[in-house]
């Protein structure tokens, strides 16, 4: 079995000895009940696919890719298996085994590498919200009656009509004082059409504490739905544009306000090409360079504290892409309980997968809605006027289940309400 996503294969699944830990805590085994909905069962599976004992087959693809990519297996396991990346490797190989639906590459190569034209389709999603349709559907429960994962697509596709945040930042925005730092900002495709607030946030804020903020132009999608759905091929000439771009000026940090992007480049690049290549060496500077937004803030420039006192209680909300893949979940918390006001309040299992993981909650939607109210339970005792978060999919998912359950609690990024803070 060869897969494209360089990973040696031999040596990772040698390392699982069985012993089951995992099954305690995916999130997912808890709904499936049986071993293929485990991680455990799951390897097994990509075991024999690549002793060639078993063939690739739709069955085995479907099983594969019922799995959140949460990691909570892999920092978990005594015996260090990276599952997730062993799954990311077992889908490239289906992928390129079992060939490619229209569907799937229409959206993987033509829309997620276009910008220009993924834009023109939210222009057209936004039109059929602002004329009323989106509302008229959900409030007729005509979604319910739709294929299921349209419907599921229709029931949680966030308020589209702001305009978009590459159209409301500046490229260039000065620091406000002193410039103490240069950095570039990576507009991801989800912050920057879906939630526009947040990168008009993020750059103000590191304005006001003492940077220059260049909103980096001609980057295209960092590639994670790629990877995801096995399309190493298309990830390695998006990581290849993007680095390109990045490089071509000399910047103190490259920061993000969107936990899946950041892990992408601090994570997944580097399998994405030969060791010792031009690219993989760029791979290797960008570990250094990516940063999530608030890890920034928090360890390089500071954070000045708001004049505007805000009395809000907040509750936290762990992307399992920030906290188990970059190891970050002080910094948010830390941010948040420096605005004037707020009053923070830890909700239980705030680490747990919300569920979401990217398209997995149209995909997989009956799924992924289990595991998502578990996570809104969790927020209810709290009773929190925001939950904020790190990843525009995580807002989407948990703004889906909030309004689903009655609660009027809104979901930010911790920058928005420090930005207001400063008003």
């Amino acid at each position: 079995m060869e897969a494209t996503y360089r990973l040696d294969f031999n040596e990772e699944l040698k390392k699982c000895v069985k012993c089951g830990t995992c099954r305690a805590h995916c999130p997912l085994f808890v709904e499936l009940i049986g071993e293929v909905g485990s991680p455990r069962g799951r390897l097994s599976l990509i075991k024999l696919l690549q002793e060639q004992r078993i063939k690739p087959s739709q069955e085995i693809a479907d099983i594969v890719y019922t799995c959140l990519l949460c990691k909570t297996c892999a920092v978990n396991c005594p015996s260090g298996v990276k599952v997730d990346e062993i799954v990311f490797a077992a889908r490239d190989f289906l992928n390129r085994a079992l060939g490619e639906g229209v569907m799937k590459k229409a959206l993987l190569r033509g829309f997620l590498t276009r910008p220009g034209f993924l834009a023109a389709c939210a222009s057209l999603g936004a039109l059929y919200q602002k004329i009323g349709l989106h509302s008229l559907l959900t409030k007729a429960n005509l979604f319910d009656h739709l294929p299921e994962k349209i419907g599921a697509a229709g029931k949680i596709l966030p308020d589209i009509t702001k305009k978009p945040a590459r159209k409301r930042v500046p490229t260039l925005t000065p620091a406000k004082g002193p410039r103490r730092f240069r950095v570039a900002y990576f507009l991801g495709c989800a912050t920057n059409l879906a939630y526009p607030d947040v990168p008009v946030a993020g750059v103000e804020v590191l304005s006001q504490n003492g940077c220059e903020v260049i909103t980096v132009e001609g980057v295209k999608c960092c590639g994670m739905p790629h990877l995801a759905y096995g399309d190493t091929e298309t990830a390695a000439k998006l990581a290849k544009h993007n680095m390109e771009i990045f490089f071509a000026e000399e910047y103190d940090a490259i920061v993000c306000d969107c936990a899946s992007c950041t892990s992408t480049f601090q994570e997944s690049y580097i399998h994405l090409f030969e060791p010792g290549s031009k690219e993989y060496e760029m791979t290797k500077k960008l570990q250094t360079k990516a940063m999530d937004l608030t890890k920034f803030l928090v360890t390089k420039s500071g954070v000045r504290p708001g004049g505007k006192a805000q009395q809000f209680i907040v509750t936290y909300h762990d992307p399992c892409h920030l906290k188990r893949g970059q190891n970050v979940f002080k910094e948010p918390r830390e941010i948040l309980k420096s605005i004037p006001g707020i009053e923070f309040a830890e909700m239980k299992e705030a680490d747990r997968c919300c569920g979401s993981a990217g398209s997995f909650t149209v995909m997989h939607h009956e799924l992924s809605m289990k595991v998502l109210d578990k996570k809104i339970a969790n927020v209810q005792k709290v009773e929190p006027d925001y939950v904020a978060t790190c990843c525009p999919t995580c807002t989407m998912q948990l703004s889906y289940g909030l309004k689903k359950a009655g609660i009027r609690a809104k979901v930010v990024h911790p920058v928005q309400l420090l930005a207001e803070s400063y008003k």
